[in-house]
């Protein structure tokens, strides 16, 4: 019973880890499209400029 307990706890800390890692993924995801929106507004405007 014990190590039926040890493997829920273990199984537990590894689907948070799970969800996370994916919170995080989709926030980088978001973060790369706001860098490459502004990489590109930049490029614009030194067009523009130029």
């Amino acid at each position: 019973m014990e190590l039926f307990k040890m493997i829920l706890d273990q199984a537990a800390g590894v689907a948070i880890a799970i969800l996370l890692i994916m919170r995080i993924e989709n926030k980088l995801d978001g973060l790369t499209s706001a860098v490459i929106k502004l990489s590109d507004a930049i490029r614009l405007t030194s067009k523009t400029e130029a």
